[in-house]
């Protein structure tokens, strides 16, 4: 009696155990770790979107970072020098898949100042939010100040594109991002209107750049290694230095819709 009780114990730790590990298994399936989730290239200046012609970055190089997987593009660019600082993401749907593709980000921005690493953990005082119309779309801007640094900075958002066979109306690109004055130095609310106006997208407020036939073929060259790719990613969540970065890239906020009444994959 002992012993078949012993057994039949045995082949229940058994039936669990085995039950433990397939749990496992499926869990550890499921995981997607961000840095496997598509490609990570540091950009050339003349191989990015984003540009402003803003006086303080005359001259300055940003750091450009892209993602890019068969749903959505994701660029971030840093500017940063002696008169400011300024962050950027700019993000749209592939052109394969923008027929049933739309992004899904609406945060105002009040949430959104705060996902840069540069203003968490921050006292943040808003100011009024306006319409700011520029060649690439209509803005919002909104002026704020750190209360600890007593940096005056603006924040500002936009979205467009709306992809009208979406049911949710959602749209095909955003962009969202701000700029800070260095400690001391005034910059009016004025001042972050004219800088959101100064912004462009080459490609859609102003020509893309034009390729050489030798810039095509380099077009070409191998993926870089996983290794590089995780540094790129790195960059864009932290800066490479000092309090900047994005913690959240990629946002991976691309979502596939139907057209018609009915359930749809990561809507």
């Amino acid at each position: 009696m002992m012993r078949r009780k012993q057994i039949t114990m045995s082949q229940l730790v058994i039936k669990n155990t085995l039950l433990s590990v397939m749990v496992l298994a499926v869990t550890s399936a499921c995981v997607t770790t961000k840095d496997r989730t598509g490609t990570f290239l540091k950009l050339n200046d003349d191989q990015g979107k984003i540009e402003t012609s803003a006086a303080m970055y005359s001259g300055i190089e940003p750091l450009r970072i892209q993602f890019s997987d068969t749903r959505e593009i994701e660029e971030y660019a840093l500017y940063r020098g002696p008169n400011g600082q300024s962050e950027i993401l700019f993000v749209e749907t592939t052109p394969f898949n923008a027929h049933n593709t739309a992004l899904d980000f609406d945060k105002l921005i009040a949430v959104s100042a705060n996902m840069w690493r540069f203003n968490q953990g921050q006292n943040l005082v808003f100011g009024e939010s306006v319409s700011v119309k520029t060649e690439i779309t209509m803005f919002w801007a909104q002026p704020y100040k750190q209360s600890a640094s007593g940096r005056h900075c603006v924040g500002f958002s936009s979205q467009w594109d709306t992809c009208d066979e979406d049911p949710q109306f959602r749209p095909s690109k955003i962009m969202f991002g701000y700029h800070c004055s260095p400690k001391g130095q005034s910059f009016s609310a004025k001042d972050g209107i004219d800088f959101v106006k100064s912004i462009d997208i080459r490609g859609i407020s102003v020509p893309g750049n034009i390729r050489s036939a030798y810039d095509l073929q380099k077009n070409g060259a191998p993926t870089p290694t996983r290794e590089l790719q995780i540094s790129n990613l790195v960059l864009a969540q932290d800066g490479g230095g000092g309090v900047v970065g994005l913690p959240d890239f990629p946002l991976l906020i691309a979502r596939t819709f139907n057209d018609f009444d009915g359930p749809c994959t990561g809507c």
